[in-house]
């Protein structure tokens, strides 16, 4: 999926960074259906100041902690080249 493929009414989440555990962490929004994610000027100074963050943000979504990090894991999936894929570079 693309930005120009997307539905009218994605399915989408806010999740933390998770690069550098000791550091600032951006808050983004990860779609269902589209790999990668989209920066946002959100940040947290932990990880778990930023999964507060997340859980509050997603809340208002319908969005349990357990509902938004499965959504994220599924993203970060499809973003991740199985191995011998020939578009791996």
């Amino acid at each position: 999926m693309t930005a120009q493929t997307l539905p009218d009414d994605p399915n989408y989440c806010f999740v933390p960074a998770y690069d550098v555990e000791d550091e600032v962490q951006q808050i983004r929004i990860v779609i269902e259906g589209m790999s990668g994610y989209i920066p946002t000027a959100l940040v947290a100074l932990t990880v778990e100041d930023a999964e507060r963050l997340c859980d509050k943000l997603n809340r208002r979504l319908g969005l349990s902690r357990e509902d938004w990090t499965a959504l994220a894991a599924r993203s970060m999936r499809a973003e991740t080249p199985e191995p011998g894929d020939v578009t791996e570079h």
